[in-house]
């Protein structure tokens, strides 16, 4: 006799339908979560969203879509059928059993379905990757290629202009007038002057001997000679080069341009050949050296044969130690390296082991006008890692997609506990929802957050936390808190450390430590809270850099206004300008806050030189001495030559990043961080410059300069008060 369905058992089955029509739901949900999770990599949002809308319709996906359907209908196809099975089933125990291995099978099916799709998806995307990174280093060395070809047409170019201009001489009577001789060696020195490039300009006679050498170094070498002298005996020839080599005590890399220097008309034979011996390394190579996107392994070199022996152009940057130019060679035959390779096959793209035995891909290119070859080069390692994160996200996607497949299967099977499931699965959404929540607010707040063990080491850290110190989430984790502190907070921190576990917690001011070193000022809030019976440390931590920028820039200008009314009484009592300037540049230092203030004046020599009226602050007499002029050349290029020069205010904001001063190295010693110069004018004529250095980059803000401009503008007119005094008493005598 059939057993009658059991209204308890239909209840259950009643809820189980809607608890796996609930997870169904969840798994439709999911694959489309999956999907965004795997296409995450892009940092733009819209590009992000682009690359997940194509996935969506991609063969991995419809095939994942069959999957999911498939599962989803066994479940329908189950439930359907339970009750009939439920009432024919004489034994519990084998027909849940019996239901246990058909579940447990219709969930290897899926789970191996799943990976199966991933797998051929991941090796589709690494062909894709590799497909995608050969054309970008084909492309890489394609450019630097045609870089390297367009900077030697240039100087070739800058070159022949040269000599062209050189025909305007006689040089056939250069052995023997020392005026062609001066005229002819100065255009050359003009040639040289401000191009850090050119090394030397040499003019050579048809029979090897130098005429004129001008600049680095001694005369040409016996190689740069028998180019010339095959370059003069051959009239159809334009120019020549001579390939980089080392040349000179100590070894100094060259290439040096050959151009013949005839007669200005008719078909004369070539009267000199001018050598112009540059250093490609100033300039040109160390541009080609730099990959063009952030890559800790890519690298571009140059290469070339050399006998039976590759040489390399630009050292090889991830040699350790790195060595010169032109000082790294490995043997030619039977090397596997993909820059010998290169050299004897020919443009293309490669994969093999490097110098360092580590597997690349390579893309070389020839250069044009040049024997040189470009390599790019980038580890296979960093090249797979990409999809290798991509990988290690796809199988945790897939197997949370096959966790939530068992649970779904399970549900089917547990059919008595199906209330309690469903309960428990409710709190745990609950649960899981909350702490998602929170988690949010910490992760998107706008402070750093930290949480922290009772021994110091860091357990969670916000985006904030990652964004301010630099270090990956992974890494801050891995980290003591007392890493995070500057050097001069250490000695303060345990007992900073011991106030927060008080009720009130702390809320202090300190300073931070970021990845690279560098350290700004915080305002830390911090209390212990106790989380599953334990007791951590919550930190709150602000970076408050602008609030203290802004509070310095405040004391800046305080100082300043303090120093200007100091500076109003020395206007009206002085007597005299050398007695004015010393006292003013004694008030702008100890009340202004200057590291150092001094008055300058123009020479009108030669050299344009300036004489030093009033020094007060940091000196060491050395200003004296920096040979600061008011004219042309490099020593004129700061604040106090410029602002005698041009009669303007000159602002160097920052001298750390000031390449072109000579002085540079020597201001930094001295803690001078920014300057200004500020010119004093006498009846519209520049007659002096003051000249401030603060200890600080960036102090010259706006409103401050407005003062000291406003300063400069009264000592203007006290000076002129002065020197109309001194005209007055002179007429009197």
């Amino acid at each position: 006799m059939q057993q009658k369905p059991n209204p308890v058992a239909s209840l259950w089955f009643h809820k189980t339908r809607w608890l796996f029509a609930a997870l169904s739901g969840v798994a439709v949900g999911y694959a489309f979560v999956g999907a965004w999770l795997v296409t995450s990599g892009p940092s733009d949002p819209v590009a992000h969203t682009a690359d997940f809308i194509e996935f969506l319709i991609s063969p991995w996906m419809l095939a994942t879509y069959v999957v999911a359907g498939a599962l989803i209908a066994f479940g329908a196809w189950y439930l359907h059928s339970a009750p009939k099975r439920t009432a024919d089933a004489t034994d519990v125990d084998t027909a849940m059993k019996r239901q246990a291995v058909r579940l447990t099978l219709a969930w290897l099916i899926v789970a191996a379905s799943l990976a199966a799709i991933g797998y051929l998806y991941i090796r589709d995307l690494e062909s894709t990757s590799r497909m995608e990174r050969s054309a970008q280093q084909q492309s890489v060395a394609r450019l630097k290629a045609q870089q390297i070809g367009k900077w030697l047409l240039e100087r070739m170019i800058e070159t022949e202009l040269l000599a062209t201009s050189l025909r305007g001489f006689p040089l056939e009577r250069l052995r023997s007038d020392r005026d062609i001789e001066q005229a002819v060696h100065l255009m050359l020195a003009e040639a040289l002057a401000g191009n850090s490039e050119r090394l030397s300009a040499s003019l050579i006679a048809p029979d090897g001997k130098v005429l004129i050498h001008v600049g680095e170094g001694s005369a040409p070498d016996k190689e740069t000679t028998q180019a010339a002298i095959a370059v003069a005996g051959n009239p159809q020839q334009r120019s020549s080069i001579v390939d980089v080599h080392l040349d000179g005590t100590p070894p100094q890399p060259r290439m040096v341009l050959l151009v013949p220097v005839k007669a200005r008309t008719g078909s004369s034979p070539t009267l000199a050949v001018l050598a112009m011996a540059i250093d490609p390394f100033q300039g040109l190579l160390p541009q080609i050296e730099a990959w063009p996107t952030p890559s800790p392994s890519s690298e571009a070199v140059v290469v070339r044969r050399e006998g039976d022996r590759v040489e390399f152009i630009t050292p090889p940057p991830l040699l350790k130690p790195v060595p010169k130019p032109l000082e790294f060679r490995v043997p030619l035959a039977g090397s596997k390296l993909p820059a010998a390779e290169a050299l004897v096959q020919g443009d293309g793209v490669r994969t093999g082991p490097d110098y360092r035995g580590v597997e690349v891909l390579t893309a070389s290119r020839r250069v044009s006008g040049l024997p040189w070859t470009v390599v790019a080069k980038t580890d296979m390692a960093e090249i797979d890692q990409p999809v290798q994160q991509k990988a290690l996200t796809l199988i945790i996607v897939i197997g949370a997609a096959v966790v939530l497949a068992a649970i779904m299967l399970m549900v089917l099977w547990r059919g008595e506990y199906a209330n309690l499931a469903a309960f428990r699965a409710q709190q745990s959404e609950e649960h899981a929802a909350l702490t998602h929540h929170y988690e949010q607010l910490v992760r998107m707040a706008r402070d750093i957050v930290l949480l922290i063990r009772p021994d110091g080491l860091i357990v969670e850290a916000n985006e904030a936390a990652v964004a301010a110190y630099g270090y990956s989430a992974s890494e801050l984790r891995r980290l003591n808190v007392r890493d995070l502190q500057a050097p001069e907070e250490l000695a303060r921190f345990d007992a900073v450390w011991d106030a927060s576990d008080t009720a009130d917690g702390i809320l202090v001011e300190g300073a931070n430590r970021r990845k690279d070193g560098t350290i700004f000022p915080v305002e830390v809030s911090g209390r212990a809270i106790e989380v599953e019976g334990k007791i951590y440390r919550q930190g709150f931590i602000r970076d408050i850099t602008r609030r203290k920028a802004l509070e310095d820039e405040v004391a800046r200008l305080s100082r300043v206004q303090k120093a200007l009314q100091a500076a109003t009484s020395v206007l009206l009592r002085a007597t005299a300008e050398t007695e004015l300037f010393q006292e003013m540049c004694e008030i702008l230092v100890q009340l202004g806050g200057y590291r150092m203030a001094d008055v300058a004046v123009p020479n009108n020599d030669a050299g344009k030189t300036v004489s030093f009226l009033a020094i007060a602050g940091a000196d060491d007499g050395d200003l004296a001495q920096a040979g600061i002029t008011w004219g042309e050349g490099p020593r004129s290029v700061g604040p106090t030559g410029g602002a005698l020069r041009t009669g303007d205010v000159r602002v160097n904001q920052d001298l750390a990043t000031d390449a072109q001063a000579p002085w540079r190295e020597e201001a930094l010693k001295r803690g001078y961080q920014a300057c200004i110069g500020l010119p004093i004018k006498v009846h519209g004529t520049v007659a002096a410059a003051l000249t401030l250095y603060a200890g600080q980059p960036n102090a010259f803000g706006k409103d401050e300069m407005a003062l000291l401009v406003s300063l400069a503008d009264d000592i203007s007119f006290a000076v002129s008060r002065l020197r109309g005094e001194e005209m007055i008493t002179r007429s009197s005598l």
